[in-house]
């Protein structure tokens, strides 16, 4: 080997060498960087525990409103029933509310001149409800 090929092998090593420990500093610094990725997941999964923790007790405390109301309710439909019931003369047949005795008390039935529709038997006793028209006139009622 002559003096210029073994400075070329001398200066090629020095390169490597150098290589290599830029590499070795570049595996540190990327080990550093997963460390603080871990530390940073690891503080992530702990809030996202705290948060469902969080939720989870509003969604219980939601739930339980959500039955008291429910509750609430039944028992006063429970009560609504049970007036209702102490209405019924006979087990058999409902006279309504007072609410509904006071809608009804001035509402006139289905009684010839009243307010309701006209039953099929009514209909038979009167004359026909169409409006017969003249051929000869138009809608307005003018001679064509």
């Amino acid at each position: 080997m002559t003096g210029e090929s073994f400075e070329k092998a001398k200066k090629g090593m020095k390169d490597t060498a150098k290589g290599v420990e830029d590499t070795a500093k570049g595996v540190e610094d990327t080990a550093k960087g997963v460390e603080d990725t871990a530390g940073g997941v690891i503080e992530t999964a702990g809030g996202v525990i705290e948060g469902v923790e969080d939720t989870a007790e509003r969604v219980i405390e939601g739930v339980k409103d959500t039955v008291r109301g429910v509750k609430e309710g039944v028992e006063e439909t429970a009560e609504g029933v049970k007036d209702t019931a102490e209405e019924v003369v006979d087990p058999n047949t409902y006279t309504g509310s007072d609410e509904e005795k006071e809608i009804n008390k001035n509402r006139e039935y289905n009684e010839a001149g009243g307010k309701e529709p006209m039953n099929p038997e009514d209909i038979a006793e009167h004359e026909p409800t169409a409006v017969k028209r003249d051929k000869n006139k138009g809608g307005s009622g003018e001679p064509v």
